[in-house]
């Protein structure tokens, strides 16, 4: 770190206005960080003759060299460039069904989500079947759950809508291992007396 003191203070004072900070660093021993630093505490600026003579430096009133042209790619760029309303050939139909990395299935339900949303275009299975047996979308704040963990059954009866809160507390039972077979309700049942109790406790003590 640069030790500064009055006689070098009076040194960065005379360089500064006129003299590039790298070689004023060079004079002074120490880095050009410390150049940079030092002379907006002294509040010192560049001389604006040596400003307007600096390679690179944009000058008041000047403009670029490109004001006005817009970007012409070379080669096959254009003919490979994507036009207006084309899309990539990844592209699948609505009703596509495909597997997540979970192994949960999934149907493309429409093909509109706006762009950087493509997730949006998906439903889950288990979830759409649930809307259809209750003629009713999933209610905000909840998940459907598969009461015995198969993913591929959509029978009625094993799939459960649940709150996120109760959701987490069941992600918590069932990372135990084993879980007993048939135990989701019990779980389930647990997940909402404990949710309950929190309830209760934070009313008695406010």
């Amino acid at each position: 770190m640069a030790t500064w003191n009055a006689q070098r203070d009076d040194w960065l004072r005379s360089l500064y206005p006129d003299t590039p900070n790298r070689t004023v660093a060079k004079m002074l021993n120490c880095s050009y960080l410390a150049v940079k630093n030092r002379a907006t505490v002294l509040g010192l600026k560049k001389d604006p003759a040596y400003m307007a003579s600096k390679p690179g430096c944009f000058k008041p009133g000047q403009e670029s060299w490109n004001k006005g042209l817009s970007y012409q790619p070379g080669g096959r760029c254009q003919e490979n460039q994507f036009k207006p309303g084309q899309k990539p050939q990844t592209t699948v139909p609505v009703g596509t069904e495909s597997v997540d990395k979970d192994g949960y299935l999934k149907r493309k339900v429409r093909d509109d989500a706006p762009s950087g949303m493509s997730r949006k275009n998906w439903k889950f299975v288990h979830v759409l079947k649930w809307e259809e047996y209750h003629g009713r979308p999933v209610p905000p704040k909840h998940v459907v759950r598969l009461k015995d963990g198969d993913k591929r059954n959509f029978s009625r009866e094993n799939l459960v809508l649940v709150s996120m809160a109760e959701n987490a507390i069941l992600n918590k039972f069932f990372a135990m291992e084993n879980p007993p077979e048939g135990s989701f309700d019990v779980l389930h049942n647990l997940a909402k007396i404990k949710l309950a109790a929190n309830k209760r406790k934070r009313e008695l003590t406010c």
